[in-house]
């Protein structure tokens, strides 16, 4: 049979099924077009593929090995193709739409001229409904989709480091870009860790115009892989990992933008730079610690992490740190700044850091240890300065209850606080014990500890450590022991005014002991003698403290000129049982005060403010009037 008679019978053949299929041989070009491509797909003839399609159908759809195996997620129709309406859409390209087996599932072919002339596909349209909505999707960008997943996991499993930015998109990639190198080797391991091995893959893709989101399943959840087309190209950008547990990572590009502000936190914090400090700080913690605080007395790890390694959780948001190395591990927190622009990449501000110590388990926070520095700066001027106001603001509730508040001006400079005068401060170091922060320095060449607590968020000094000679090693213990001999004395020094004999005895009540007030101060309504001078006598020098169960002795001056006070506690305070004034080493040179006045008021002896009676003189006195001498303490006929 010749040529043309084979081609009238087939096309006849063509034309009986035409009754049914609705194509005859007026689709024959479209025909056999679409079973050349559907043969070489079914045979998984990737050259035949590309020679049955256009050059940009081949370049996008068909670019790799693995097209053939990504093309099957498509789940392109198969089956009985039947031709129901072709539309020349140019006279190079038609838009053929065919109904597939049994179910006629409706398909729209393009078919374009190649450069030969011949009629190749040009793409596919495949009907989808997603979520009630039916439309039509174009298999070259869903294959360009899959295959650009598959570019990303190859980059990201064994590229370089430019292979694994050059699929990101601008914006991705200027978070990756400044990223530790170590850093962003960890985020790579994170897309390929989780494959469960042997597993197939098969991603989920929903696909808009211009965005796509695609999940890729692992041992526990997924991976989502969100992806922008730009200039004709799928790029990544953004991935994440949506499961339960630790492995949980809700925006791989936000950890990025949280680890470079870290980073550039560190490099500022390490060059002293607090202009840049300022801009990767919260104001709080900038303004309240680090802009005041001598960053020299605590180092950071480097920007580039050489010696630390670190791990990152983003939780809403916050951005919890920890660098950790074999000697400390140091905790960042930081919070998400608020947007300042639409399209603003999200910025994160460090709002404090905290250092632990894994020899010494000493945790160094910065936001105490600056703003306790603060706080020990004020109370140090103010102590040299002798500021009681000020001193209370800088304390503890504690000292201010215990010690300034019971201190005038008057009183305070009386008190052996010289070790504060004067001199250089230098830091020594520092440490910390939760809401407890010790600070050594050389202040004039003594050492000193400085004890800070925590009170309502802040720092307040609560205590000096000083090494001074026969008292005790608290500066607030040695005040407080002081406090009520100072008033006493200043008492007695008011009560030679007559006309504050009332408010002399209200002191002098308040700073002795039951005992003392019940035998000498409330049996009388002035100062006995102006209580035989005893002022001038606590006026020497401090010797020493001695401290038992039962009282507390002080020692001052010598056994040539001094005093020797005896306290004891009453009521939550150390209150003067007596004195015991002395003028040389011979016992008749030592006379106690309390024994003394209520020797002399018993006699008649007592006597107001008024003169002084030369040693051995005698007047008489009747009952407790008000004199008008008073008596040298150590007059022979007192004794």
């Amino acid at each position: 049979m010749s040529r043309t008679i084979r081609s009238l019978v087939w096309c006849f053949g063509l034309a009986v099924g035409a009754a049914t299929s609705g194509s005859g041989c007026s689709h024959l070009i479209e025909t056999r077009t679409i079973n050349e491509f559907s043969k070489n797909l079914k045979d998984g003839d990737l050259e035949g593929l590309m020679q049955a399609t256009t050059r940009d159908f081949h370049q996008r759809a068909l670019r790799t090995t693995e097209a053939l195996e990504d093309i099957k997620i498509l789940n392109l129709p198969d089956g009985k193709t039947t031709i129901v309406e072709v539309e020349e859409l140019s006279a190079d390209k038609k838009r053929v739409t065919v109904q597939v087996g049994e179910g006629k599932k409706e398909v729209f072919y393009e078919l374009a001229r190649d450069r030969t002339g011949h009629w190749v596909v040009d793409d596919i349209y495949l009907k989808q409904k997603r979520k009630g909505v039916e439309a039509y999707k174009s298999v070259t960008e869903q294959m360009d989709l899959l295959l650009s997943v598959r570019e990303f996991l190859d980059a990201w499993t064994r590229g370089d480091r430019e292979q694994v930015l050059g699929v990101t998109t601008k914006k991705f990639r200027d978070a990756l870009d400044p990223l530790p190198p170590s850093f962003l080797a960890s985020l790579t391991r994170v897309v390929s860790a989780g494959k469960s091995k042997g597993t197939k893959y098969k991603p989920n893709a929903q696909l808009d115009e211009k965005i796509a989101v695609v999940r890729l399943p692992r041992m526990a959840g997924d991976t989502v892989i969100s992806m922008e087309l730009a200039n004709g190209h799928w790029k990544v950008s953004d991935v994440a990992v949506d499961c339960k547990g630790d492995e949980q990572l809700p925006s791989m590009s936000k950890l990025a933008h949280a680890v470079n502000g870290c980073t550039a936190f560190l490099a500022a914090y390490g060059e002293g730079n607090k202009t840049a400090l300022a801009n990767w700080s919260s104001k709080e913690f900038f303004d309240g610690s680090l802009s005041v605080g001598d960053l020299s007395q605590a180092k950071l790890p480097d920007a580039q992490l050489s010696e630390h390694e670190l791990q990152v959780k983003l939780r809403g948001k916050r951005a919890d740190f920890v660098l950790k190395n074999d000697a400390e591990l140091v905790q960042i927190d930081m919070h998400l700044a608020p947007e300042t622009t639409l399209d603003a990449p999200p910025k994160f501000l460090v709002s404090d850091v905290t250092i632990y110590e894994i020899d010494t388990k000493q945790e160094k926070r910065l936001s105490a240890l600056f703003t306790a520095q603060e706080m020990l700066e004020i109370f140090v001027h103010a102590l040299a300065a002798r500021d009681v106001a000020t001193l209370k603001h800088a304390s503890t509730r504690d000292l201010s209850e215990r010690v300034w508040s019971k201190l005038n001006s008057e009183t305070l400079t009386a008190m052996p606080l010289e070790a504060f005068d004067g001199g250089d401060m230098k830091f020594v170091t520092a440490s910390f014990q939760g809401a407890l922060t010790k600070i050594e320095v050389l202040q004039g060449g003594r050492p000193l500890t400085y004890l800070l607590r925590q009170e309502h968020g802040r720092f307040f000094v609560d205590d000096v450590n000083w090494q001074k000679t026969g008292v005790p090693a608290s500066m607030k213990g040695t005040l407080e022991i002081l406090v009520p001999i100072q008033e006493f004395a200043a008492a007695i020094s008011l009560g030679r005014e007559s006309q504050e004999q009332e408010k002399a005895l209200e002191r002098l009540q308040g700073s002795s002991t039951s005992d003392f007030n019940n035998v000498v101060w409330k049996q009388t309504r002035f100062v006995p003698n102006s209580g035989m001078s005893a002022d001038t006598f606590l006026k020497a020098p401090l010797q020493g403290i001695a401290i038992t169960d039962q009282e507390v002795t002080v020692q001052f001056g010598d056994n040539r000129y001094g005093a020797k006070v005896t306290l004891r506690r009453e009521f939550e305070r150390y209150a003067v049982d007596d004195v015991l004034l002395i003028t040389g080493a011979d016992e008749s040179q030592r006379l106690p005060l309390k024994h003394s006045l209520r020797t002399q008021m018993a006699r008649g002896q007592a006597r107001g403010p008024q003169t002084i009676i030369p040693a051995g003189a005698v007047r008489e006195i009747r009952g407790n009037q008000e004199p008008r001498e008073i008596i040298d303490p150590f007059a022979s006929d007192l004794r």
